[in-house]
């Protein structure tokens, strides 16, 4: 039975610390200003990880915690560690997603549109990964909040153009996309110093929506329900935002409100 007190607690909602925390703000030059390998170079010299503490929201006053591999980035052996430490905290937060809300695994040759059979037992999902042929040895998480948009399609199962509507075209659809969490799993391969994401892998992951995803014909007022979407931009903050008005030494990094406090 999944232990349910409390949906998100403040102490499951905190990452651990890093044990180069004092490096996590050392400056690294933008991945579209400098090679991989140049970037590399520094994190070895400096030890600077190649994990954030990422924000995930839950609701509109409670986010949580997790370490997020940076794009471009090499994981140092202490990040991997911290990876591993802080699985079952992380696999905890999302079991019970699942069960509350039900995920959707899509791989290669899943079907991305209409009713998606759902799961309710996060053990279902890894199971997924793995029959994918995919050892999930971290993993992404992002959050996409709600995006509503017109757009022009001659099919509804066309796919949504970067410009959804062209110039001189009347929107013939609404495309609505609730809020949702999206999960990847990724293996980790040995580099020169430490690791790094296999990145070029099969299609596996795992959606566990607020709402059903659809295009509504303006026309007809049919709805087709669709997971390709992409319409929405993953939540991205990697820090704190109040810890810069003068917090108290030894205060908890979550305001009052945000992971759940008895």
């Amino acid at each position: 039975m999944l232990e349910f007190n409390g949906f998100i607690s403040e102490e499951l909602a905190l990452a651990p610390e890093h044990p180069l925390e004092q490096n996590l703000e050392r400056y690294l030059p933008d991945i579209r200003l400098a090679s991989p390998e140049e970037i590399r170079a520094i994190q070895r010299r400096d030890r600077i990880p190649g994990i954030v503490r990422r924000l995930i929201p839950l609701n509109s006053t409670t986010v949580w915690e997790y370490w997020w591999c940076v794009p471009g980035r090499m994981l140092l052996p202490e990040d991997v560690e911290i990876i591993r430490c802080d699985r079952q905290r992380i696999e905890t937060i999302l079991a019970k997603l699942i069960w509350l809300l039900g995920g959707h695994c899509f791989g290669e040759n899943s079907c991305l549109y209409g009713d998606a059979e759902s799961v309710y037992d996060w053990q279902q999902v890894l199971e997924f990964a793995r029959d994918a042929g995919i050892s999930p040895d971290a993993i992404d998480i992002d959050f996409m909040p709600s995006a509503i948009a017109q757009v022009n399609l001659s099919h509804p199962y066309d796919k949504l153009s970067a410009l959804a509507t062209a110039k001189g075209q009347t929107p013939n659809y609404v495309v609505v996309e609730p809020g949702h969490w999206h999960i990847e799993f990724f293996p980790l391969q040995s580099t020169e110093g430490g690791f790094e994401l296999v990145e070029q892998k099969p299609m596996c992951s795992c959606q566990i929506w607020t709402g059903k995803p659809f295009i509504k014909s303006l026309e007809t007022g049919e709805t087709t329900t669709r997971y390709d979407l992409g319409l929405a931009t993953p939540f991205d903050i990697t820090s704190h935002p109040w810890l810069s008005f003068g917090q108290e030494e030894g205060e908890s990094r979550l305001p009052l409100g945000v992971g759940e406090r008895e």
